[in-house]
């Protein structure tokens, strides 16, 4: 399939299955932080900005739907219709395209809204498929820009004369990412949380702590990382 021929016609078929979604997407948005707000400011932003705001909301959930929906089709080895009427006929697969279009809405990752669309095809090809597809769009849904840099340095050997599959610790990850300084206890924080990392540390002797961190991806972690890289040419995957 190409963008050319699969664009307009995902884009409708995405419009159809997201529908509901949106509806409740724009409950949420004009009940929650406006509700807590009065007078003229509240009237201004009802009368101009929030339907114009919403519109912009809409216009990206629609665009996020197309593409993963295109992505899905495509990775399903399925027509455009083929795999409406297989999601449709599904409430787990109409489940998984809401958290997958949700999470394709929120990122800039052009990376990423390949990649849940790939998770959500293989739940679409093989029923048995659907949790672990699931599972694998949560894991993407909290990786942005900053976690991925982080998750394809622990993806690598440490080149520090240490054991190479001991992992990371923090003042190794600083001299190889400067950048994530002030980022990096948030970031690893979540990448643990979400079952993406761990400190292999904690384990051994002297039971880890500042200084004797030693991050690595978990298995989980490096399946969601490929998931990500499958469009951009990477190092050889490590074992």
């Amino acid at each position: 399939m190409t963008e050319e021929t699969t664009g307009p016609s995902a884009a409708a078929i995405a419009a159809r299955l997201g529908s509901a979604a949106v509806g409740a997407g724009i409950g949420t948005i004009v009940a929650g932080p406006l509700g807590a707000v009065g007078g003229a400011f509240l009237q201004e932003a009802l009368n101009e900005y929030g339907p114009r705001l919403i519109d912009a909301v809409n216009r990206r959930r629609s665009q996020a739907a197309a593409q993963v929906v295109a992505v899905g089709a495509d990775t399903a080895g399925m027509s455009l219709d083929q795999f409406s009427d297989r999601i449709e006929s599904s409430p787990e697969l109409l489940s998984l395209l809401a958290e997958t279009v949700q999470a394709a809405m929120e990122t800039p990752l052009a990376d990423k809204i390949h990649a849940l669309g790939v998770c959500l095809g293989s739940g679409a090809q093989d029923h048995t498929q659907v949790e672990t597809a699931r599972l694998h769009v949560r894991g993407l849904a909290r990786i942005e820009p900053q976690e991925a840099k982080l998750m394809a340095l622990l993806d690598q050997p440490n080149p520090n004369g240490r054991d190479p599959w001991l992992g990371w610790n923090r003042a190794e990850i600083l001299e190889d990412r400067p950048e994530l300084i002030g980022a990096l206890d948030p970031c690893m924080a979540l990448l643990v949380a979400e079952g993406l990392a761990a400190d292999a540390g904690v384990a051994g002797f002297g039971g880890g702590g500042p200084g004797r961190e030693q991050w690595i991806l978990t298995v989980f972690g490096r399946e969601c990382l490929r998931l990500l890289q499958a469009l951009t040419p990477t190092t050889e995957p490590q074992p």
